[in-house]
């Protein structure tokens, strides 16, 4: 990106038309390095999708995306009769199917703004919209997980309920709530998390400690900190394997906190996650993000040149692929998770 300042900190955008208009008036050098800055920044701020199976959808292959779920085969104690073919097993897959949306945000810009502003503007903008990416694939993610059946509801008969029910126990504390999502989770074979999504514009993973994750909003985190059993941060064993947002942990299961799991109402969700429950899908590559950056030009439709923009677009979705192996809990204020 052609941007340049003055020594008083003016940024100017040199005009580098003639590159088509996929990213405006970007050269595809400069669309890639706002791409990276982009993800870099985005990645960092990422929650949800740091506990997801991470996909990337080639380009020119479609916006349906395909996990397939093999089941397990059934335990076999029978035993084997001498020269009799015993039965076979058959192989069972579920297959799971996601559309790619797209989403973009645009801000407008004006000669005067690149003139006389004393920041570089074009700069500000595409920062700023980094974090509304980050902040909006968190909001479309928790809002297709929460969509969940296997559900811990506090307020009425504090057990568990929905196509995936599993167990229901009487109240006797904070905990229990707790102890009984991870119940359900292990009833289920559920694989505990060991490893995360980075934070950085790759795809790749670090290790953490194994165990389940769960996903709260910080007005919980005063009742997390009563339960029995608690453990903050800063009493880890490695303390440097802690998360963004990270508060403690319950037994196995480690607590983040983000305002981006909002509540409804009342009535909030926290999300408790085992390895492969959910799964996100971006486009691959520099498609991941695709800037555009219009400088003020004479046009028809603009004869002074006054008007320019910044804007951004990408394609996202988030979806469930084991019901069975995440838990939601749902609960007001006064019912600690």
């Amino acid at each position: 990106m052609a941007l340049t300042a003055t020594a008083g900190g003016v940024g100017t955008l040199q005009s580098t038309s003639g590159f088509g208009a996929k990213y405006g008036e970007l050269s595809e050098a400069d669309a890639f390095t706002i791409q990276k800055k982009f993800l870099t920044i985005s990645k960092k701020l990422v929650t949800m999708a740091r506990f997801a199976q991470k996909e990337t959808k080639p380009l020119h292959e479609g916006k349906d995306i395909r996990w397939r779920r093999y089941e397990r085969f059934q335990v076999n104690t029978t035993t084997l009769s001498e020269g009799v073919t015993p039965e076979s097993d058959t192989l069972q897959q579920t297959t799971i199917i996601a559309t790619l949306q797209q989403y973009g945000r645009w801000v407008p810009i004006t000669d005067v703004m690149l003139a006389l502003s004393t920041d570089p503007i074009v700069a500000q903008i595409t920062e700023r919209q980094a974090i509304q990416m980050a902040e909006t694939m968190d909001t479309l993610a928790y809002s297709a997980f929460k969509a969940g059946t296997n559900v811990v509801t506090v307020a009425s008969g504090y057990g568990i309920h929905g196509s995936n029910a599993s167990a229901t126990v009487a109240p006797n504390g904070k905990a229990t709530y707790i102890q009984l999502a991870v119940k359900s989770l292990e009833g289920k074979d559920a694989v505990k998390i060991s490893n995360v999504v980075k934070p950085a514009s790759e795809y790749n993973t670090e290790p953490v400690a194994e165990g389940f994750f769960a996903i709260t909003h910080p007005d919980v985190r005063p009742n997390i900190e009563t339960i029995a059993g608690f453990t903050p941060v800063e009493k880890y064993a490695n303390y440097g394997a802690v998360m963004a947002g990270e508060i403690g942990k319950v037994g196995m299961v480690r607590f983040i906190a983000t305002t981006l799991a909002t509540p409804t109402g009342t009535t909030y969700s926290t999300l408790i996650f085992a390895k492969d429950a959910v799964g996100c899908v971006s486009l691959s590559g520099k498609g991941a993000v695709t800037p555009t950056v219009v400088t003020p030009r004479a046009s028809a439709e603009d004869p002074l040149g006054q008007r320019g923009s910044v804007g951004y677009q990408y394609w996202y979705v988030c979806k469930i692929l084991q019901d069975n192996w995440m838990v939601r809990i749902e609960h007001n204020i006064l019912d600690p998770a």
